[in-house]
């Protein structure tokens, strides 16, 4: 007997878990745009629009064909912009 992974509940579970993760880093985010305009920092607004717009678009990277396996799509996880949780 073979097994196979149900590819939709996978993608469902993971960016579930990524959608909570990216709420709690949002938050992160927006104190330091607030911060940004407070200083009239340019480079700081730039660099904090450009990790939200990073976020908002990653959930659309994820399909069928980006993995095989678990694993595969856990390694899928954007470590550059998030930290990966234990309970994924």
């Amino acid at each position: 007997m073979s097994w196979t992974i149900n590819k939709d509940k996978a993608i469902e579970r993971f960016l579930k878990t990524y959608r909570i993760e990216r709420d709690k880093k949002f938050l992160e985010l927006d104190v330091q745009f607030m911060k940004s305009l407070e200083t009239d920092d340019s480079s700081l607004k730039a660099t904090t629009i450009s990790q939200k717009t990073i976020l908002r678009n990653f959930p659309s990277t994820i399909t069928h064909d980006s993995f095989s396996t678990i694993d595969e799509l856990r390694d899928l996880w954007p470590t550059g912009s998030l930290d990966l949780p234990n309970r994924w």
